[in-house]
């Protein structure tokens, strides 16, 4: 992903439990090159927080509607990931010294749905068609 004068790569490892349509994300590598990077510390913060948020977005938040409004609007019952869930998160920096400055913060979560759909896809040959990847959508694609 090309986004603020930056790359960004996600790439993620899963288990499905077909039974269930249940998905781990067992380990999650998230890469950037966005130019020079003055504080590689902070952007390694960053991009570990925007994997956990982008996770919970490929698998957990759901937004529900009705014809006229947003259904979801109890915060207290909005699901995200735990620290329990959260996989070994791998993080890979290339600093170009050579180059601008880019954006190094909030693309990092935008990375993660199309990274685990594609993980799922490679592990079922099931192409889903929006996230969140809850169990009961998983489900219905494996028995599709």
């Amino acid at each position: 992903m090309v986004r603020s004068n930056a790359y960004w790569v996600g790439i993620a490892e899963i288990a499905v439990v077909p039974a269930t349509g249940k998905i781990e994300v067992t380990k999650f590598t998230i890469g950037s090159e966005c130019g020079k990077t003055i504080n590689p510390r902070q952007l390694d913060r960053c991009m570990k927080s925007g994997v956990v948020m982008g996770l919970s977005e490929a698998l957990k938040e759901e937004v529900t509607f009705d014809k006229g409004k947003v259904t979801s609007t109890n915060w207290s019952r909005y699901k995200i990931l735990t620290m329990q869930e959260t996989p070994e998160i791998k993080v890979v920096q290339i600093s170009r010294d050579d180059k601008g400055f880019g954006g190094g913060s909030e693309a990092a979560n935008a990375v993660c749905p199309p990274a685990v759909a594609a993980a799922f896809f490679d592990a079922t040959g099931v192409q889903p068609r929006r996230i969140p990847l809850t169990p009961a959508y998983v489900t219905t694609l494996l028995k599709a």
